[in-house]
Parts: structure tokens; sequence; C-alpha cells
């Protein structure tokens, strides 16, 4: 691989890293949200038909499809570490295999 090659090899492994890794992060934090937010609106619906919490009218305990908000936070999180494999990737073949000892001296 020519010296320019490798640049841009390098290049683009960091730049798609760090896209990969912020992309996993907002997708893993949107979702992570959305799926608290409807547990947390079903267990506020089934708390109102406990009698110790009992409301006058309780309120309906609500139908979430957690699938897919579940599978898309798989894939935040997958996307996430893959950004840092790529990224040690990149840096890998940008870092050196064996230093030259004569600059040492």
């Amino acid at each position: 691989m020519k010296t320019g090659q490798r640049g841009f090899a390098i290049t683009g492994l960091l730049v798609g890293g760090a896209a990969l890794l912020v992309g996993g992060t907002v997708l893993t934090v949107i979702k992570g949200s959305q799926i608290i937010g409807m547990g947390v609106q079903v267990f506020g619906a089934w708390f109102s038909y406990v009698p110790i919490f009992a409301e006058a009218a309780p309120k309906p305990i609500p139908a979430y499809d957690f699938f897919w908000p579940a599978l898309t936070l798989v894939g935040g999180l997958a996307a996430f570490f893959l950004g840092w494999v790529v990224i040690i990737r990149g840096t890998a073949l940008a870092w050196p295999t064996r230093f030259d000892r004569s600059l040492l001296k």
C-alpha cells in the first residue's frame, strides 16, 4: 500500500469510526430514554390499580410494543462499540509497528 493510500485509509477509518461512535451514542440515548419513558408510563398506570395508590378512575395500561425500540437500542450499542473498534484499527494503522532505534540516540 502506498503512503498516500495508507493515509486515506487511516483518515477514513478514523472519521468513519467517529461517525459510528457519535451515531451509536445518539441512537442509544434516544431509544434508551424512549424505553424508560414507556416503562414509567406503564408502571404509573399499573400503580393506579394497586389498592394503596388507588385512584377513583384507574388509568388504562398502555400497550406498548417494546420490540423495535429495544432492537434499535441494541443496534445503537453495537454501532457505538463498532465505532471504537474502527477507531482503534485506524490508530493501529497510523501507529508504527516498530520504532527506528536510531532516533533514540
